[in-house]
């Protein structure tokens, strides 16, 4: 089965461009892209981010914590600890993508550093991949179809989708054309190992 500690470096170093150094533990690998600082990149439509995660993310990973509304800053998102970074891509990405239940590493990575980076509308992407009901849940269903099929044609699948999916972007909204290539690296960057 997939594990999320896998996944961390490919995201540490595609946000904040931190490769994991031999002998380096991912906080020590979070703690260097901390200390980069908060990005702000004008042609983000996330706004503000800090390994990846978007003061609207902290802002909705802390309200779900304390049971109601709190708002945060970027000095709060400057702050955020590796135990919390960490929180929230298990609980509003991992958990949400059910990763833990995928049994290729490839096909867990795909999906959800593709949730990650492009928001939980994703999910229903990839459940339209696979002639899904598109709920947007993560169920039996939709962890049949990541799971019954070949793990390298499931891979091939998603990847293809995620590539379309940004060019449909840049079509729609030309001034985004800036980030593709980014976006088509970061893709490119997993491969599928078996």
């Amino acid at each position: 089965m997939a594990q999320i500690e896998k996944l961390i470096p490919h995201i540490l170093l595609w946000e904040n461009g931190i490769k994991t150094l031999p002998g380096e533990t991912l906080r020590q690998t979070y703690e260097r892209a901390r200390a980069k600082g908060v990005i702000k990149k004008k042609t983000d439509k996330g706004g503000p981010t800090l390994a990846g995660v978007t003061l609207t993310t902290l802002q909705e990973s802390r309200t779900k914590s304390q049971g109601s509304r709190v708002k945060v800053t970027e000095a709060d998102l400057a702050k955020m600890s590796y135990d919390e970074w960490l929180a929230i891509l298990k609980s509003l990405f991992w958990d949400r993508c059910n990763a833990d239940n995928i049994r290729s590493q490839s096909v867990a990575n795909m999906f959800v550093d593709w949730v990650w980076h492009s928001g939980p509308l994703m999910i229903r992407k990839v459940q339209d991949i696979f002639s899904l009901r598109q709920d947007g849940i993560v169920g039996p269903k939709t962890l049949a179809a990541l799971n019954s099929a070949p793990a390298e044609s499931v891979f091939n699948r998603l990847k293809a989708a995620r590539e379309r999916s940004y060019h449909r972007i840049v079509f729609n909204r030309p001034s985004q054309q800036v980030n593709l290539q980014g976006w088509l690296n970061r893709t490119n960057a997993l491969k599928f190992e078996g």
